[in-house]
Parts: structure tokens; sequence; C-alpha cells
């Protein structure tokens, strides 16, 4: 969003937020405190989850480099719905209302940068809910491990990507029962497109299992 701002707009745009790094595995902020600025994630990988009452947690996204975070009222304070937690170690802007406001009365073509992110942002939760409704498991699967890659910053052809996470984590955010996202894992692995040792899942085919990430599209 920044990167065409007049060279003097970026002292402006670094005075209104603060940026910091965050380790993996630390939270950003938590559903429910006070939605009081967005955050943008400069690089790194973070989930977005909701807990139930039962304080199980259920992941609704992966959100890499360039993700716009968290939400915002002119009018109110209102209440975050999910909370965020890294996945990696990952550098994140938080962007305080009051300052973006001013920022943006400033710079109009940010807002208009801004509109189109969070559009963008909100295409992709779209894509999930037609993921769900229309895809099969091993395509949504196959898709998440694609997106994971990409938000770790190097998703190229030829490369082993190694992936770390729980299989219930996965099927939380594919949909499946626990039991059925191993299954799904065997029948990649089956298909030489990834290697799993324990919580380790490298990727070993990335054009591969793009294609079946889009299987089902295709078919259609």
């Amino acid at each position: 969003m920044i990167c065409d701002l007049p060279a003097e707009a970026l002292p402006e745009f670094q005075a209104a937020g603060s940026s910091a790094i965050y380790r993996a595995h630390q939270v950003v902020f938590s559903e429910g405190n006070p939605a009081a600025g967005l955050y943008l994630v400069c690089h790194g990988a973070v989930k977005l989850y909701h807990s139930d009452r039962f304080s199980r947690e259920h992941i609704l996204e992966v959100a890499g480099a360039g993700a716009v975070l968290g939400e915002l009222s002119l009018d109110d304070e209102p209440k975050l719905s999910v909370s965020a937690e890294t996945l990696t170690e990952a550098q994140i802007s938080f962007l305080p209302r009051e300052r973006l406001v001013k920022f943006l009365q400033k710079q109009p073509m940010m807002g208009v940068r801004l509109i189109a992110a969070l559009s963008s942002e909100l295409a992709g939760a779209r894509r999930k809910v037609r993921d769900l409704a229309l895809k099969g498991a091993e395509s949504r699967l196959a898709g998440l491990l694609v997106q994971l890659a990409r938000a770790s910053g190097d998703a190229t052809s030829g490369h082993q990507l190694q992936l770390r996470y729980t299989r219930r984590e996965l099927a939380e955010m594919i949909g499946v029962s626990t039991e059925t996202a191993i299954r799904l894992l065997g029948k990649l692995k089956q298909r030489r497109t990834i290697t799993v040792d324990r919580r380790d899942i490298t990727i070993t085919d990335f054009d591969k299992l793009n294609k079946l990430a889009h299987y089902d599209e295709l078919e259609a």
C-alpha cells in the first residue's frame, strides 16, 4: 500500500504507527479487546482464530505479508471478533485509528489502497467459504498448504518448503476432522507432493500440489 507513496510522505506514515518484531507463537491481539486500529503484516505468517465457550481454538485464516488485520470503525470502538497469533517470526505495524485517519486525510491515495487491500481480504474470505462448499477435502488441504507456503515467503518451484503444523490445526483450517486430515496427508504423500515427519511437512513438488489445489475447478 505504501510502496509508491511520495518520499516526503513516508516519515508521516512511520509516525502514524509503530512497528514491532514478534516471536513465533506470540499473541498479537485478542478476541473481545477494543478494536483500536489496524495491523499490517510486513513479513511472517499470522493465524486468526476464534475460541469457543470450551476454550477450543478454531483457526479461520492464515495471513501472510501484506495482509491487513484488525477491525476499524469511525463511529464507535467495537470489540475484536477474532484473535491473532504469529506462526513464525513476524514484523507487524500497528496503526491507531486516530493517527490513521489523520494520515489518510493528508494522503487520500493511501485510503484508496487501503480499501483495495480490505476488499482483497474480503474476497479471500468469500473464496474460503466457496471452497468449503464446493471443493473436495483433498483439494482444500492442497490449497491450504500452498497458501501456507506462500505465506512463508518462499513458494517457488523446485524448493523444499518445510511447514510445522499439528494435524488438528490443519483439520480446523479446512473444516474436517483430525482423522480425515491425517488420511489426506497420507494421500498427498502417496502422490509425491509432500513428505511428513511428525509435525514437519515438507513440500517436495509445489507445482503438482498447486494443480491439486485447483483440481475441482479444472474438472468443473
